[in-house]
């Protein structure tokens, strides 16, 4: 498959995971998140389009609020299995330069203690 329609699905996804935490906590990391994630969807966008990509969204946005609803510990352990599997594909499937180092750095930040 191809890596930019896979990165492009997989910000869908985080962008709306992102915004149904944020959603449920109101707190301005998780809004720095949603928008950091949703700048990232907006990049794959000009490479590659994809019916899937609201779905996507919307699916992830659910998960979203409930783990939220969930607690503090859920979220942290939703958060950081997604952003550690992104981090892996980007750093396997591009080069860590320009617009995509920014993305990389971007996800390291997303990681919660």
């Amino acid at each position: 498959m191809d890596k930019y329609l896979l990165a492009l699905l997989g910000e869908a996804g985080a962008t709306g995971l992102a915004k149904g935490i944020y959603n449920v906590r109101k707190e301005e990391r998780f809004k720095i998140a949603y928008e950091n994630e949703r700048s990232h969807w907006e990049y794959f966008k000009k490479y590659r389009r994809s019916v899937l990509e609201k779905p996507v969204f919307y699916l992830l946005y659910v998960v979203g609020v409930i783990t939220a609803l969930l607690g503090y510990k859920a979220i942290r352990y939703v958060v950081n299995k997604a952003e550690s599997g992104a981090l892996d594909f980007y750093l396997k499937n591009f080069e860590p330069m320009g617009e995509i180092g920014k993305i990389i750095e971007d996800e390291k930040h997303h990681f919660l203690p």
